[in-house]
């Protein structure tokens, strides 16, 4: 069996892709502020890059823009009572910042699928549930960045016709 085929190797593959992206996205903005809310995100990729490599555990809590994962959680699921807006609907109207961080957000959440296929211990399963409070990270950091007026809301209670 080839060594590079195993979910592990796919794992690495994705949390590259991750780290590519950031910084691609970083090359693309103007915005100081933006290029460092995504440092604070590929700082946690290169973290879980190295846990993975180093077949260690995810240590320590998860804390990004002064929110812990409980608070990135709880934001990421109620939106309208934190940003004023219900979940996003994503469309060109986000422009590109948020366009960027909406690709980045299915990014992690790809990596997040991968790292459950690769592990099944319970030493890894931290990694998983970072990927998880991450790609909920990256989505409440894009209601930062829409543009003004931006009400584009997904409507869940929609009847199927």
């Amino acid at each position: 069996m080839n060594p590079k085929a195993g979910e592990r190797f796919a794992l690495r593959g994705k949390l590259d892709t991750l780290n590519a992206e950031i910084i691609f996205l970083q090359t693309l903005s103007l915005n100081d502020e933006y290029i460092s809310d995504l440092e604070d995100l590929r700082g946690v990729v290169r973290q879980l890059q190295a846990c993975e490599a180093g077949g260690k555990s995810f240590d320590g809590g998860l804390s990004l823009w002064g929110l812990s994962e409980d608070e990135i959680h709880t934001r990421s699921h109620n939106p309208r009572d934190y940003y004023g807006l219900g979940h996003i609907m994503p469309c060109c109207e986000m422009r590109c910042e948020s366009a960027g961080l909406n690709v980045l957000r299915t990014l992690v959440r790809e990596s997040e699928l991968c790292a459950w296929r690769a592990f099944g211990d319970e030493d890894s399963l931290r990694l998983c549930h970072v990927l998880n409070r991450l790609s909920s990270a990256v989505y409440i950091l894009t209601y930062k960045y829409l543009p003004e007026g931006y009400n584009h809301e997904i409507n869940f209670s929609a009847k199927k016709g």
